[in-house]
């Protein structure tokens, strides 16, 4: 079966290899990363393979899908000739709803996962392979090396990479804005410059998400995103940046979320400090449930319903607990405390005062092609113009 796999990837002229979760559970990633270098393969990632390969390498295409995708991964897996879904069940974030890739008769499709139930679940495949990510990349790589020669990036890639540098510099303008309320992804761009490697970076399902999976810039070097993906539960990332400061002593830990869901679990801030997890905690403050707002305003006519409450100064409440805190209205302000932040030896809460998602509509895919329908206007960037996905 390995075989089999080896010769549709030595005669593939585009090949991609697709990066879930179970990839990073199984430490893949020098694995990942000698596959994609040998291959000259784009790598991209679901929302819980992030992280897998540093972000500012030129075979690593960011995250696909839906939820702060990247307009060039999508591309790169819509052009593909043979795709290789690593630790990936393919579900309905990462596939734009079962609608990415598109059928082509003639792509080939691999899909390599522990669990035998995820393959062929949700697409035909061309091969299967049960087994751990890992173990199974490990004997892959030692197969392709006896058959052939590490390849060269071609062109293909060369173009990808030209669609990718376009996204970015488009999106500095946003990204160094000086507007106030201030914006979601001017936060992520501002952790980025700070943010050490490794870094364990969590956050609530929510309004962050689509930032972070876009905007956030990981190294390698162990460095993680996690996120509550099934159930999209709220209130997870503070306790859960317990959990990952025991798992991994001396690395930094970062949690973003909304005041949806500081709501849920603010109790557990007394945790934090009287445990002394040394954790930067980032609470965007919008008064609202912004993700169920920006559904609302898509699909219910913009007739909200308890979406709303009152934006209070939720920094006050930090304090009351033990941590060290400070309120954040305006851009100069987040850097300096950022920098206070990751210099403190305990747990500090910074409460950002952020734009509303209907200002500014989240990058998500399907949000912003409905948004296109409704006379709005779409992003543009991937192929020179409308987005592909």
């Amino acid at each position: 079966m390995l075989e089999e796999a080896v010769r549709y990837l030595l005669k593939a002229a585009r090949p991609v290899i697709i990066a879930g979760g179970g990839a990073n559970h199984s430490g893949a990633e020098r694995e990942i990363l000698a596959l994609s270098e040998w291959l000259a393969a784009p790598v991209v990632t679901t929302i819980s393979g992030q992280g897998i390969m540093p972000d500012d390498h030129p075979l690593a295409l960011g995250v696909v899908g839906d939820n702060g995708f990247h307009p060039y991964a999508n591309q790169a897996v819509e052009e593909a000739d043979v795709l290789l879904y690593v630790g990936c069940k393919r579900g309905s974030v990462s596939t734009i709803r079962w609608t990415l890739p598109s059928y082509q008769p003639t792509r080939e499709i691999i899909q390599i996962d522990l669990d035998p139930v995820q393959l062929s679940n949700n697409f035909a495949n061309t091969l299967n392979i049960a087994g751990d990510a890992k173990l199974v990349l490990k004997d892959l790589i030692d197969l392709l090396m006896k058959e052939g020669r590490a390849r060269k990036p071609s062109p293909w890639v060369d173009k990808l990479n030209r669609t990718r540098a376009c996204f970015w510099e488009n999106a500095k303008a946003a990204l160094q804005s000086d507007a106030a309320p201030i914006k979601p992804q001017w936060i992520i761009h501002a952790l980025n410059q700070r943010l050490p490697s490794p870094a364990i970076v969590i956050a609530d399902a929510g309004t962050p998400t689509p930032y972070i999976t876009r905007f956030l810039k990981l190294q390698g070097g162990g460095s993680r995103f996690l996120i509550p993906r099934a159930f999209g539960g709220l209130g997870y990332a503070i306790p859960a940046i317990v959990g990952a400061s025991f798992a991994s002593p001396g690395t930094r830990v970062i949690a973003l979320f909304g005041d949806g869901s500081l709501g849920m679990s603010a109790g557990e801030l007394e945790t934090l400090v009287r445990l002394n997890i040394p954790a930067v905690l980032i609470h965007f403050n919008n008064g609202s449930f912004g993700w169920i707002k920006a559904l609302q305003a898509l699909h219910c006519k913009a007739k909200f319903l308890s979406v709303d409450f009152t934006a209070g100064d939720m920094s006050t409440v930090a304090r009351g607990f033990g941590l060290g805190a400070a309120h954040i209205e305006q851009p100069g302000e987040l850097e300096k405390a950022l920098d206070e932040a990751f210099a403190a030896q305990g747990p500090f809460f910074l409460d950002v005062v952020t734009e509303s998602e209907l200002s500014e509509l989240p990058p998500v895919y399907s949000w912003l092609k409905k948004a296109a329908e409704m006379k709005q206007t779409p992003e543009t960037c991937a192929n020179g113009g409308k987005e592909k996905g």
